[in-house]
């Protein structure tokens, strides 16, 4: 109630502004310093009205979760049909309309991926409820996709007892990690490199070498003297760049303090950045230019780029994966911004008093280094849970919070061999899900690492 006498007038405010902006937008008198402000005025109105009606339907769904605990522990008998049918519960039951709404794919690809995944007809919870393979499955996509708290997800679309759907979502988001880890991170490179290694090299130099800069001159009386297009001078031969690296962050909720024996354990500054002025963590990708994401480390949000490539070891593995492919006496390299250090396989932007032709590559591969910016996009257009990040909490669930993390990103490769979205940036098809994907492949697990002592800080 307090929310929506807050979100009410806001509305209202929102609509003037809007309104105001559109007037003022035909109006040759008003000044353009005026437009930007209520520009921005606007899209602040709209970020604010986003975050308090989503506040708002988590808030509702916890409420309605306190009534569901609160009347099992005062009703001794209960009623027979407390929760809607189960519906949408397969695929088949899915029309084309809502497979394009809630999963942006259709009926054959969303049967694609279900047989890809190798998902298995059921699973066990550790609390012995049995549910099906295809239930998880579309329970998992739908939450991850649309971050719609799971109340709301049974009253609106599935239908049942919503307590259940979190054992359903922590089956899938397991399976999809234990069973796919080295197809996004681990050794996820070795599925590409070193055999297609020169191939993107090409790749990225035919998409370097296709735009240019124009350089106008003009005379004393402002006419056009002269009009250059400038490419840099570099072959085939000495480019050594064979694709994208960057950093991103994840938010999280703030953890709260822990102690143990006594001593009180900082678990919010472990996870906190002060460049950022948030707690998370940060993941660290390689974009390739067949389209698809190489692979991802996440650590912590409080290391800058240079710290997260120092403990993945990425610089380690590629001299061992690209042993005998040089350029040169040189091994083919990763292109990244300036925050990042010289290594071997590893090439930032030019900043030491660069000279006329470094600067001309450093705008030409800023470009191209844009396409890694619109994958963090995608991901974060994708996958709206991670939108409420109160309830991602790193003390309780760090384990999770981590392992969904790291399978969205695998979800997103996986939704970019069915659509290609981004592989047009270098004029390339992308993988077809059988190629990444191929069903009589032995898949190795992910590494027997007790990562209990690192993230889940309530162990303490």
């Amino acid at each position: 109630i307090y929310l929506a006498q807050i979100i009410a007038p806001l509305v209202i405010v929102y609509q003037y502004f809007n309104s105001l902006m559109h007037q003022w937008e035909g109006m040759a008198e008003v000044r353009a310093q005026s437009i930007v402000y209520i520009r921005v005025s606007v899209k602040r109105l709209r970020e604010m009205l986003h975050q308090l009606s989503f506040l708002m339907a988590w808030m509702l769904s916890y409420g309605e979760l306190a009534l569901l605990c609160a009347h099992d522990l005062s009703f001794y008998i209960r009623h027979k049909h407390r929760f809607e049918p189960k519906r949408n519960r397969t695929i088949a039951e899915l029309s084309r309309q809502d497979c394009y709404h809630n999963y942006t794919v259709s009926k054959h690809q969303l049967r694609l991926l279900y047989h890809h995944w190798r998902i298995p007809d059921h699973f066990r919870s550790r609390h012995r409820h049995v549910f099906s393979g295809e239930e998880c499955f579309l329970v998992y996509l739908y939450h991850l996709m649309r971050g719609t708290p799971f109340t709301e997800m049974a009253r609106h679309e599935f239908g049942g007892n919503p307590r259940y759907f979190t054992y359903m979502f922590n089956a899938m988001n397991d399976h999809l990690y234990l069973t796919f880890y080295h197809k996004i991170s681990g050794v996820s490179l070795k599925e590409w490199l070193p055999h297609n290694v020169h191939h993107f090299r090409r790749l990225v130099y035919r998409t370097l070498m296709d735009g240019g800069i124009e350089r106008t001159t003009y005379d004393n009386n402002g006419n056009l003297d002269e009009t250059l297009f400038l490419r840099p001078r570099i072959s085939l031969d000495e480019f050594r760049v064979f694709g994208l690296l960057d950093d991103s962050s994840l938010p999280t909720a703030r953890p709260g303090p822990g102690r143990s024996n006594d001593t009180e354990v900082d678990t919010q500054r472990t996870v906190y950045s002060g460049y950022f002025k948030k707690h998370g963590l940060k993941c660290q990708l390689v974009y390739l230019p067949n389209g698809l994401i190489g692979s991802v480390f996440i650590t912590e949000i409080r290391q800058n780029d240079n710290g997260v490539q120092n403990m993945s070891g990425l610089n380690n593995h590629l001299l061992r994966v690209l042993h005998g492919n040089f350029i040169g006496a040189l091994a083919p390299a990763l292109y990244c911004d300036g925050i990042f250090s010289l290594l071997p396989t590893i090439i930032p932007r030019y900043t030491n008093n660069p000279t006329a032709d470094e600067r001309l590559l450093n705008l030409r591969m800023s470009s191209i280094r844009e396409c890694i910016e619109w994958v963090f996009a995608d991901h974060h257009q994708f996958f709206r849970l991670f939108h409420t990040r109160d309830t991602l909490r790193l003390r309780r669930q760090g384990v999770k919070v981590r392992r969904m993390f790291l399978s969205s990103f695998f979800v997103q490769n996986c939704l970019y061999c069915l659509n290609g979205r981004r592989c047009r940036w270098f004029g390339q098809i992308p993988p077809t899900l059988s190629e990444y994907l191929p069903l009589d492949e032995q898949l190795a697990p992910p590494p027997a690492v007790d990562l209990g002592d690192v993230w889940e800080f309530r162990a303490l």
